[in-house]
């Protein structure tokens, strides 16, 4: 029997999802959630639970690996390579880009686009921008990296997903090749749903390997190198 964690935490929602071969995805996500309390672990086996997977049933542990926010990202991950590594199990690198079109598009919705775009950390000029397709067996990421998105248009009658700081030029690039943007959804299922054809292509790291991906070096990282002189 094959069974599988899925966590995402690399925006501001937490999203977890169990599963286990021959049943359906169990998830457990919480939007903006409060501060104020944890909800990772509490979701992680809230999930579990409800999917009849106990820990020693897992065959493989996803994560999001961003880009994202810098403290939802470490401990997202930091929780998946502590199951992993406890129970002796392989992880699945998720790229965040991969779980948004999942998670706002997924496969089984009609008039699915063959190819969508993830517009994320726009900063000034920049932005990171990975080019997605869809085909019979789901989505899967073919390009992703910071680039200027002044200079970027979409592929005509794709779907682009931008959050509210896209900026109003790029909006007007994707009307007028066709590109009808959309805001994305983070969640546990999606996470899942790109884990389990990843599985299935074989990619895989040891606990040890997962690490986030930030389009730019944190802020807190450059402020300890400035403060440090590292």
């Amino acid at each position: 029997m094959t069974a599988g964690l899925a966590i995402t935490g690399s925006q501001r929602s937490v999203g977890v999802a169990a599963w286990r071969e021959g049943a359906a995805v169990i998830a457990s996500d919480h939007v903006e959630p409060s501060r104020e309390r944890d909800w990772l672990w509490p979701s992680i086996d809230e999930a579990c639970r409800g999917a009849g997977v106990a820990p020693l049933e897992l065959t493989w542990v996803a994560v999001d690996i961003g880009p994202g926010g810098f403290s939802g990202l470490r401990t997202t991950i930091a929780a998946a390579q502590s199951i992993a590594t406890v129970h002796g199990l392989p992880c699945i690198a998720v790229p965040s880009a991969l779980v948004a079109v999942c998670s706002t598009l997924p496969a089984a919705a009609s008039g699915v686009p063959g190819s969508a775009h993830a517009v994320l950390a726009v900063k000034g000029t920049t932005a990171w921008i990975a080019t997605l397709a869809h085909d019979d067996r789901g989505w899967s990421q073919r390009a992703a990296s910071v680039i200027e998105w002044g200079s970027w248009v979409p592929q005509p009658g794709s779907t682009v997903l931008a959050d509210a700081h896209c900026p109003l030029a790029l909006r007007q690039a994707c009307d007028a090749h066709g590109a009808a943007v959309v805001e994305p959804m983070w969640s546990g299922a999606g996470v899942m749903m790109a884990a389990r054809r990843l599985w299935e292509e074989g990619h895989r790291v040891p606990p040890a390997g997962l690490s986030p991906e930030y389009a730019r070096e944190p802020e807190a990282v450059t402020l300890w190198r400035q403060r440090h002189g590292g």
